[in-house]
């Protein structure tokens, strides 16, 4: 009893420094116990190289760079095995492992260092972390596979019984998550992936800036055989960059795909490329099964949140409310009403708002009944934040009646608002082929 009253003292003056640093010893160690223990479901996926990699991480991590020379070690001996960045996490081991040494030395090597310095200080300059960013990255997203990064992710608002896939590419975690229909059409997580992104950080503003865009797009092109080149890969899928709302950002560029690897090369770190995403060839070959053209949906951003299934319930009515009250102040023909959901940087095509309430105006002038219906709604939210603020991306099929005209189409609204108390309001409107 006094020993657990000391530790409850002992925590409770601890610096949030300290205490963050306990807790990821505390979730390393975790993670070390699974790895050997070899029974989790994050562990039982692992190949063997992969399971080498993260014991040699959380060694180094734990200043244990002897125990991480051990493991790799014992994976090098069997024949056929052959990894870049175990050899690269092999190097690093030996380097710390012989700072160690000379620290152990004490006086002697202050003395002798006092001779030459040089060799230490070559030993100290050559620390191989930024090569190992990899590493790093697998280990964060086995560390959250324990934990489970759970449940739907908050961008996933609602998705019609049309849409396939929804491909979520984090570029902060470098990790994409795969959600497909099951044999009963309900959208689950089918795969977790390591993904390598733009070498530059943020989002892409011109052509060249070796940035991944961030927003919502489609899969719309499959590339393969002689339309592609063998650096990338077996397979690519072009994406929609830019869309409606890159564009009125002023955003450009194009050629964004995901694609594969060059022949030979297994490894690759994770900001490595011009701006598409990339995964190893096996994997992206199984991801290929997920996609379907047009049907398939990606979402780019950093830190997606997941699990809190009662926000994303709130911002989807939210949306929904929204859509609802326009749909019907159209069909009332309260043009003012109707007029009042867009907003003040809206753009239709060529038409900004001051020339779309004209046109609106006088079509509606002209009416003695519309009614409008929408079916087959998708919303999807932006994980990024824009200078409007936080976007939802809405689409449907919508089918318009009036005492002189009918029309369906498919058409898509890129609505925005500034916070969570603030309306929203529609910023692009635009039609789009099923």
């Amino acid at each position: 009893m006094r020993y657990i009253l000391c530790l409850w003292v002992s925590l409770l003056f601890m610096t949030p420094v300290s205490q963050a640093v306990e807790a990821d010893s505390i979730l390393r160690a975790r993670a070390l116990q699974a790895l050997q223990a070899g029974t989790n479901p994050a562990v039982r996926s692992l190949a063997h190289a992969d399971i080498s990699l993260l014991k040699a991480t959380l060694a180094l991590k734990a200043g244990e760079p002897e125990k991480a020379l051990k493991v790799l070690h014992s994976y090098a001996k069997q024949p056929g095995n052959n990894d870049p960045l175990i050899d690269m996490l092999e190097a690093e081991a030996y380097r710390r492992s012989a700072l160690q040494a000379v620290a152990n030395a004490g006086d002697y090597a202050t003395r002798m260092q006092g001779e030459n310095q040089s060799g230490v200080q070559h030993l100290e300059d050559a620390n191989l972390s930024p090569g190992l960013r990899e590493a790093d990255v697998r280990l964060n997203a086995f560390l959250e596979q324990l934990d489970a990064v759970a449940g739907m992710p908050l961008d996933i608002l609602q998705v019609d019984e049309h849409i396939y896939s929804v491909f979520l590419v984090d570029k902060a975690r470098s990790r994409m998550f795969v959600y497909a229909r099951n044999a009963n059409g309900v959208l689950e997580r089918v795969a977790d992936e390591y993904i390598v992104t733009g070498a530059q950080l943020g989002d892409k503003q011109v052509s060249g800036d070796a940035r991944t865009p961030n927003g919502v797009y489609r899969f719309v092109k499959r590339l393969q055989g002689k339309s592609l080149e063998s650096r990338y890969g077996p397979v690519a899928y072009p994406i929609d960059y830019p869309n409606e709302l890159d564009i009125l950002h002023h955003k450009n560029g194009y050629g964004i795909w995901m694609h594969g690897y060059a022949d030979g090369v297994g490894r690759r770190p994770p900001r490595d490329t011009k701006g598409c995403f990339a995964l190893p060839n096996p994997r992206l070959l199984a991801m290929s099964k997920y996609i379907k053209l047009g049907k398939s949906w990606v979402i780019v951003g950093d830190n997606f949140e997941f699990g809190d299934d009662e926000k994303r319930q709130i911002l989807q009515a939210s949306v929904q409310q929204t859509l609802e009250s326009w749909r019907k102040d159209w069909s009332a023909l309260d043009t003012p009403a109707y007029l009042n959901f867009y907003h003040e940087k809206f753009r239709s095509g060529k038409r900004d708002l001051a020339a779309w309430k004209r046109y609106k105006q006088r079509v509606n002038a002209s009416k003695a009944f519309i009614h409008i219906d929408i079916s087959h709604l998708t919303l999807i939210r932006d994980a990024n934040h824009w200078a409007e603020g936080e976007v939802v991306v809405a689409e449907f099929d919508q089918h318009y009646q009036s005492n002189n005209y009918q029309d369906s189409s498919r058409k898509r609204l890129y609505l925005a608002r500034l916070d969570a108390q603030s309306p929203w309001r529609i910023l692009i409107e635009e039609s789009v082929k099923p």
